[in-house]
């Protein structure tokens, strides 16, 4: 009984390569989905959750530290603390006379914070608002007021506003190009992975060869290789009737013009084929390529074998040329 173990088949890895290079325009075309999905969600999701574009405007001032009993400069005030202060009823009671009453104090210490980087004698002072020039109008409403803060505060002698808030920028922190850089990568990752999945798991036959390797079967080849017409003198010449099964719709195969040709529909279809087959003295099993027929071809294999009809050769039909020549590097 005829037998086909797919798992001892070895892995044609130029055959792979080959039909892989022709589906690398599915890369390309994912690489570029991918990108615009990822860093479209990406910007959907960010600006859903800022509740739109975030606008900041920063004003720096130069704090004249003072001094202890020992002479020692007080360095203590840092980002928590000076966030504590603005927070506090003394800014945000200021802030809000100077806007007029604009925004509630909720609204006010949200939007405005202090910051300390390395020297504790600059403050930078934020305010940061999904509109460019309310940004502003809080930071020019806060400038006023610390010069009277500090007044009051013996850990300061003076203070000067040494850039005033006169521009301000997108702080929406939107990293788009990391989003389509993964998006990138996530498009290319599972083409590529889709692809090599479904060509592993394609069953078709590309290749005159595969059908000896697989079904183990002499093949006349492909009927515009060069060595077509000598396999086919010396495997069939002798033979008076010859029944061309086919495993699909049959596909005329005009290099056997002039031999006497019975045309054989799928014995698994038409049982009725089996008495023309068994009328012939060579059996030929002509199979479409690129078909998606692997099983059908299986199954027609089986059929012939459970009447003891013997195939004495296969023929590749439809084959694509130039995958062929590719293949084996020549022009036919």
């Amino acid at each position: 009984m005829w037998e086909c173990e797919y798992a001892k088949e070895p892995v044609d890895y130029k055959l792979l390569g080959l039909r892989f290079l022709r589906k690398i325009w599915i890369v390309a075309v994912s690489a570029v989905v991918g990108c615009i999905l990822v860093a479209g969600l990406y910007y959907a999701v960010k600006m859903i959750q800022n509740g739109g574009r975030i606008y900041q405007a920063d004003s720096l001032f130069y704090l004249n530290l003072g001094q202890d009993d020992t002479g020692k400069n007080y360095d203590y005030y840092n980002y928590y603390t000076w966030n504590e202060i603005i927070d506090g009823d003394f800014f945000a009671d200021g802030i809000y006379e100077n806007m007029g009453g604009r925004l509630t104090k909720d609204e006010i210490r949200e939007a405005v914070s202090a910051s300390v980087e390395y020297d504790p004698r600059y403050l930078i002072v934020s305010c940061r608002t999904h509109s460019a020039e309310l940004s502003l109008e809080l930071a020019r409403a806060v400038e006023p007021l610390l010069p009277g803060f500090v007044d009051t505060r013996k850990e300061f002698e003076s203070v000067e506003l040494t850039r005033a808030a006169d521009e301000v920028k997108d702080s929406t922190d939107i990293r788009l190009l990391n989003a389509c850089g993964l998006g990138v990568f996530l498009g290319v990752f599972f083409s590529v992975l889709g692809i090599l999945i479904v060509l592993t798991l394609d069953t078709s036959v590309y290749l005159p060869v595969t059908l000896e390797r697989r079904y183990h079967l002499v093949t006349l080849g492909a009927p515009f290789m060069s060595e077509f017409s000598s396999n086919l003198e010396y495997m069939l010449g002798k033979a008076k009737k010859i029944a061309v099964v086919y495993t699909d719709v049959p596909v005329p195969v005009k290099e056997m013009d002039g031999l006497s040709v019975v045309i054989c529909e799928n014995p698994v279809e038409k049982p009725e084929e089996l008495m023309k087959i068994r009328e012939c003295d060579a059996v030929v099993l002509c199979v479409k390529a690129a078909g998606k027929n692997g099983k059908r071809i299986e199954r027609c294999l089986e059929q012939l074998a459970r009447q003891d009809i013997a195939v004495t050769a296969t023929v590749l039909a439809e084959a694509d040329e130039k995958l062929i020549n590719a293949y084996y590097g020549s022009k036919k």
